[in-house]
């Protein structure tokens, strides 16, 4: 008999335990809908260098300062992988804008640089931006993302328009 209580008593127990930690996890997915990150995305049949050209010029007319080009697709042809895709990332930064994102929330360090992404995809490129997220608990800070958002779609938007030709 006492086996038996013994056993019942950890299977309570145990019990007790995965719903307690099923719990948790639900708590801790709610929680994460309030930062939910999206991305501004759009697509092109420009070239990869039009695109390029267009969204370092939309990057700077924003005020935004390019701090870095990656090459990934580049450098892995060059690696030996011969026809593998195109895959670029810009990073850029406007110090404005992250000095007063930085003050309302310091945790947000890790969404510096933003960064622009342009991949092939068939004969398409996708030119992608992860945007900020929104946080139902600080305005202020929603009012500094939603500004940063609303030029991230901008500059994907100015990146995969097909521009006509001038005439010369």
């Amino acid at each position: 008999m006492a086996v038996f209580f013994i056993f019942w008593r950890q299977t309570i127990l145990s019990q007790f335990f995965n719903f307690f930690l099923v719990c948790c996890i639900f708590i801790g997915l709610s929680g994460c809908s309030e930062s939910k990150n999206e991305f501004a995305e759009s697509s092109s049949d420009k070239n990869i260098i039009q695109i390029l050209d267009d969204a370092e010029f939309a990057i700077t007319e924003r005020n935004f300062r390019i701090n870095n080009r990656l090459h990934i697709g580049k450098a892995i042809r060059e690696r030996g992988e011969s026809g593998f895709p195109d895959y670029e990332v810009i990073l850029f930064c406007n110090l404005s804008h992250a000095k007063r994102m930085l003050e309302l929330a310091p945790e947000y360090i890790g969404y510096c640089p933003q960064r622009l992404i342009i991949r092939d995809v068939g004969e398409r490129r996708i030119i992608t931006a992860a945007l900020l997220p929104y946080m139902k608990s600080n305005p202020a800070l929603n009012s500094v993302t939603g500004e940063i958002n609303d030029l991230m779609k901008e500059i994907v938007e100015f990146s995969a328009t097909d521009w006509p030709e001038l005439d010369e």
